[in-house]
């Protein structure tokens, strides 16, 4: 039964936070899963402090902030689910070490989603993008580094699917350009889970001419990283977004977004006949419900161009 008194003070849970993290670590959960979930309770934390509501393992506190991110933030449901479940995590650890005595959250349930549909890039599209990527004459040498590394970028995640996170976490001994077939090695995934991905002679043509780029580049033999910034460094995700919402808005491709690249590729693979097999262990894929959740925009498109292959009507 709930007390008055505070199960754990709001300074007390903010604290802990750094702990848990260390914990997970230690555990071997991934760094993009300790940035989700760190990000998920510094977010409900700061609602606490925000409401007055010192006492933050209370169920009704975390059903109070639930409602204002689906009401007041307008946030998606696969979203709101995610920062749920980074409290849940924190709050069993928390029961874990002994820190509560009860654990209120364990069987919350999850906020309700509504399917996005999310629109994969036409080919036309695909290439406005390819197109802004043209190096003009007497181009400095950072323009043209630049250019050359964004259409090998872009090619790849169109043509993959592969997360950005997985072909920014790529390493020279990763990418087997020169192979024939040519492939990619992806050793860090979401799923934790490491595969081989196929790469087309075009895609390992583009590649190649990045890594002749990449050779001219100051302090380049020095990282074993695969993508680097054009000034120095690994390429990181703020850049790789920065450089494609570039492109897209030169491109006037709308409503852009890195990911958006993932349901290209699943699209593009089923429409060119494909199999759902096939799209899932190169897209890293567990579940059906993923493949379908990533390919439902199109579906009856393809399921027309199928229909019309079958010529079932010639009876």
């Amino acid at each position: 039964m709930p007390t008055d008194e505070p199960t754990l003070t709001l300074d007390d849970a903010a604290e802990l936070v750094d702990a848990w993290l260390v914990h997970l670590r230690g555990m071997g959960k991934a760094e993009g899963t300790l940035v989700a979930y760190r990000r998920g309770v510094n977010q409900y934390l700061a609602f606490c402090r925000e409401h007055g509501h010192d006492d933050p393992i209370r169920r009704r506190v975390l059903s109070a902030w639930l409602a204002h991110l689906r009401d007041a933030q307008q946030m998606q449901g696969y979203t709101a689910r995610s920062r749920l479940t980074a409290v849940r995590q924190f709050a069993k650890w928390l029961l874990d070490e002994g820190e509560i005595d009860a654990n209120p959250f364990v069987d919350m349930t999850q906020p309700a989603v509504d399917e996005k549909l999310v629109e994969p890039l036409t080919l036309d599209q695909i290439r406005a993008l390819l197109a802004t990527c043209a190096t003009p004459k007497g181009a400095t040498a950072e323009r043209t580094y630049v250019d050359v590394r964004d259409a090998a970028l872009i090619h790849v995640l169109a043509e993959t699917g592969m997360r950005a996170g997985e072909v920014l976490a790529l390493d020279l001994d990763d990418v087997h350009w020169k192979d024939n077939p040519a492939y990619l090695i992806v050793r860090r995934s979401k799923t934790r889970r490491g595969r081989t991905v196929p790469l087309s002679p075009q895609a390992a043509d583009r590649i190649g001419r990045y890594v002749r780029a990449r050779r001219r580049l100051r302090d380049a033999d020095r990282s074993s990283a695969f993508w680097l910034a054009a000034r120095g460094g690994v390429l990181q995700y703020s850049g790789l977004y920065d450089a494609l919402a570039k492109r897209a808005d030169e491109a006037d491709v709308p409503n852009f977004h890195p990911h958006k690249m993932r349901h290209t590729a699943a699209h593009r693979w089923l429409a060119a006949g494909g199999s759902e097999g096939g799209l899932m262990s190169v897209a890293g894929w567990r579940s059906p419900q993923m493949l379908m959740r990533y390919t439902r925009a199109q579906a009856a498109q393809r399921a027309a161009e199928e229909a019309k292959r079958l010529g079932l009507g010639e009876l």
